[in-house]
């Protein structure tokens, strides 16, 4: 909810009346603080950085509790960072690990935790990748691992969601 479609996503469905809970890498940013003036009160601003478990922990309870008991209607996981393109052997192992913390085990942490709600409520599990999954350039590598990752954890959590489809419906 920060920028960029996260952001845009928050505001439109806030729009159409949903409540939005919308989680952002800086609370006290830019992008917070504008859904926090443009937007209604059913929009919910979460400091979530997805690299960080105790912050999801955080956002579940705060959810939770804001929807008493009712289920969750979908989550979003749009969170991602991309590096350069550059040769591989350049690229350092600690860059690696950092593309792979938010691009894979965020979103996968951030899934496990919220499934039961989504479950109570037959909902969905919506995953964004970046189109840098498809370009392939010669001799490099584009996002440090970033490319071959999210389309392998989107397809895992879209047979999930299908899944959860069958036993919901």
């Amino acid at each position: 909810g920060d920028s960029g479609i996260g952001h845009a996503l928050s505001k439109y469905l806030d729009e159409l009346g949903f409540t939005v809970f919308a989680g952002v890498l800086d609370e006290k940013g830019s992008g917070a603080e504008e859904l926090r003036r443009t937007c209604s009160k059913r929009l919910s601003v979460l400091q979530l950085d997805i690299t960080d478990p105790q912050q999801i922990k955080d956002a579940h309870s705060k959810v939770k509790e804001k929807l008493q008991n009712r289920g969750l209607w979908a989550v979003v996981n749009n969170a991602g960072i991309l590096g350069l393109p550059t040769d591989g052997e350049l690229i350092p192992m600690t860059e690696y690990k950092r593309c792979m913390a938010v691009n894979f085990f965020g979103a996968v942490e951030v899934t496990k935790a919220f499934l039961p709600l989504l479950r109570k409520s037959k909902g969905r599990l919506v995953n964004i990748s970046s189109m840098a999954g498809e370009l392939t350039f010669p001799h490099k590598v584009v996002g440090a691992g970033h490319a071959r990752c999210d389309p392998q954890c989107s397809l895992g959590a879209e047979r999930e969601s299908r899944a959860l489809s069958r036993r919901a419906g």
